[in-house]
């Protein structure tokens, strides 16, 4: 059972209630913890500092007894690794704050060797530059995340640029030119911070752009910068989930995929598969070699259809034939 260090003092995590910091007048920081090292601690708290200022609310704690609150949750719960959250809130006049380990997920070797799949969420934080508690759309990128098992999902903004990760920054990569949102328009994260010096240092071209949603394939690479993932590179944006892909005995092979929205795609009378159910395929992938394999239909063609909430739908709306 996990302590948490609050202004109340020392208290069980299963008999204390954050209730009071679900609002627009609280901020938080969540720090990686390595070894009982607290990473770039200076750097969160600075940012801690600008959240406050920007949020309106007076600060009253010095980096001092913000490192010496964090070392003393670390010795208490005896935890060298982890994620800590510390939140600040003012509430009727009444200043609270409390620092705790919170669940994480840390990437797996897979994920670094491969990519992650990600997603876009058409929302946009109201004042992006302050770390503040949003519970509409970390709730529903939380659901969007497990619905569809993906790691991110990117919020999309009312112009049709994407921003941010909903808990990471994002970049993306075209002819060794690094692009990533501006600082007015996303949550300056740490670890983006880290990266952009980096380029910088190594030479590379940066693009302070947000990139249309819609444009997402002209680029070669994308990954995600944060405190859980640190540097991870996106495998796919957008991606489908083949629901279905066997041999039937009207239409020969068929694969099935799933796209967001729960848009159906249907692809009849192929002559073999190249992926399974279960699969996670992305744009330009290659599901199905053409060519009949229904011996009754030697000379059948790719039938190609969409499908949406139980009825076809005419293909043209989503895709230029010509």
């Amino acid at each position: 059972m996990n302590l948490i260090l609050s202004n109340a003092g020392l208290i069980n995590e299963s008999s204390y209630s954050g209730i009071s910091f679900h609002s627009e007048q609280s901020v938080y920081e969540v720090i990686r913890v390595i070894d009982g090292i607290p990473l770039f601690l200076e750097d969160h708290f600075n940012r801690l500092v600008r959240s406050t200022q920007i949020q309106g609310l007076a600060f009253q704690m010095a980096f001092t007894d913000f490192k010496r609150n964090i070392a003393e949750l670390v010795r208490v719960n005896q935890k060298l690794e982890g994620n800590i959250k510390f939140v600040y809130s003012v509430a009727d006049g009444n200043i609270h704050w409390a620092f705790s380990f919170i669940p994480h997920s840390y990437p797996t070797p897979d994920d670094y060797q491969l990519g992650v799949v990600a997603d876009l969420l058409f929302a946009e934080r109201r004042n992006p530059n302050a770390k503040v508690i949003q519970s509409g759309i970390r709730d529903e990128a939380n659901q969007m995340i497990s619905d569809r098992k993906l790691y991110e999902v990117l919020l999309v903004d009312s112009d049709g640029m994407i921003t941010e990760g909903s808990r990471s920054n994002v970049f993306f990569v075209k002819n060794d030119v690094f692009y990533t949102a501006p600082a007015s328009m996303v949550l300056m994260g740490i670890t983006r911070q880290k990266v952009l010096v980096c380029l910088n240092e190594l030479g590379f071209s940066i693009a302070e752009e947000a990139v249309l949603a819609d444009q997402i394939s002209q680029f070669d690479a994308a990954f995600l910068t944060g405190t859980s993932p640190k540097v991870l590179p996106i495998k796919s944006i957008g991606a489908g989930t083949i629901i279905f892909s066997d041999w039937t005995p009207s239409s020969g092979y068929v694969v099935i995929i799933r796209h967001k929205d729960d848009l159906l795609s249907v692809y009849k009378n192929a002559a073999s598969v190249t992926k399974s159910q279960g699969n996670v395929v992305k744009s330009g992938e290659v599901i199905a070699l053409a060519g009949s394999s229904t011996p009754q239909k030697p000379n059948a063609t790719l039938r190609f259809e969409l499908w949406k909430d139980g009825f076809p739908i005419d293909p043209t709306q989503f895709i230029n034939f010509n």
